[in-house]
């Protein structure tokens, strides 16, 4: 029995020395965090309104955290290689994922995906914006009333861009058809991977409307190959002055949004997750930040850990209502 006593004894001190070293080295590893550069995988091409708002966050970050945050553009599958490749990589803060709904909410009513859309770690989103519906600068239509008494004249003609229902471009795409009573089985969506791509279509006079992220128009809505006719929500962008928003023009339901954050794989640690979160929050609250993010048309957006995570619950109820709405899901 005391052998049993003494054994018992130096087997809890045995396991108490390997949790505290095991707590030290947990402790360390968030006093030393980062010590080398950090990957941001956008699940986009580069020149689309993720991938621009990304690089924006990216180098804030970088200044803040004291190390590179490289972007590396991984687009294809309807983001899944982006996702997928977040997710397999080490949880060590060091491969993070440009997030938005694109990658997670809409990924949820997804049937093809190969992994549930919350099986990630979500550590914060930092900004937000809108979306801008654009046609070619030499098409015929004029303005936003033009485009919708076309498109419900002959819907069978008309070309929109489509990212193939799996962004917050196509949903503001969906939110215009049914708005205005245009109907979407009707309509012909040409598959393109990132709004960037849209944007260039539209100014060629390949598709007759494209939808995205109000950045995504900035340069050639400036040469006046792009016609920017509407925005979404109530407020106006600061490099698309003289674009009425959908509020003003009488539709305050064109309200669709786009955001950006950071999450992880599956299972990084608390401390470095609350490292990261803290981080995020501080450059969205630096005045160059914000400059910088409305230079991109955007403005800052903080939600972090289980607050981001059941609003973007809230958001994919949202996405599945307006499918089954206008009976156009992918």
């Amino acid at each position: 029995m005391t052998s049993m006593r003494s054994f018992v004894r130096v087997a809890a001190a045995v396991c108490t020395a390997a949790l505290l070293t095991s707590c030290a080295a947990a402790a360390e590893t968030a006093a030393s965090y980062p010590s080398r550069s950090i990957d941001y995988v956008v699940p986009f091409a580069a020149g689309g309104s993720t991938d621009i708002a990304a690089r924006a966050g990216a180098e804030a970050l970088s200044d803040e955290l004291g190390v590179p945050v490289n972007v590396i553009n991984k687009p294809g599958a309807d983001q899944i290689i982006g996702v997928s490749s977040v997710r397999s990589a080490e949880p060590d803060g060091y491969t993070l994922l440009a997030d938005g709904a694109g990658s997670s909410s809409i990924q949820g009513l997804l049937p093809y995906v190969p992994y549930d859309w919350a099986d990630r770690t979500f550590v914060a989103k930092f900004a937000e914006g809108p979306h801008v519906y654009v046609v070619g600068g030499e098409s015929s239509y004029r303005d936003y009333d033009d485009v919708v008494e076309t498109a419900k004249r002959d819907p069978d003609h008309f070309t929109v861009g489509w990212i193939g229902g799996s962004s917050t471009s196509d949903y503001a795409t969906l939110q215009f058809l049914a708005e205005n009573g245009i109907d979407a089985a009707r309509v012909q969506r040409v598959p393109f991977r990132s709004s960037g791509e849209v944007m260039r279509a539209v100014a060629a006079g390949d598709i007759d409307f494209g939808a995205g992220g109000a950045s995504s128009a900035f340069s050639l809505s400036k040469t006046g190959k792009l016609r920017p006719i509407a925005l979404t929500g109530d407020k106006p962008v600061t490099k698309l002055e003289g674009v009425p928003t959908a509020a003003e023009l009488g539709h305050p339901g064109l309200d669709m949004r786009y955001w950006v954050g950071v999450s992880a794989p599956p299972g990084l640690p608390g401390d470095l997750t609350t490292k990261l979160a803290d981080a995020v929050a501080a450059i969205a609250e630096d005045e160059t930040v914000v400059e910088a993010l409305d230079a991109v048309g955007l403005s800052p957006a903080v939600l972090t850990g289980e607050d981001l995570r059941a609003d973007i619950d809230r958001e994919k109820h949202r996405f599945a209502t307006l499918s089954e709405q206008i009976g156009v899901a992918g």
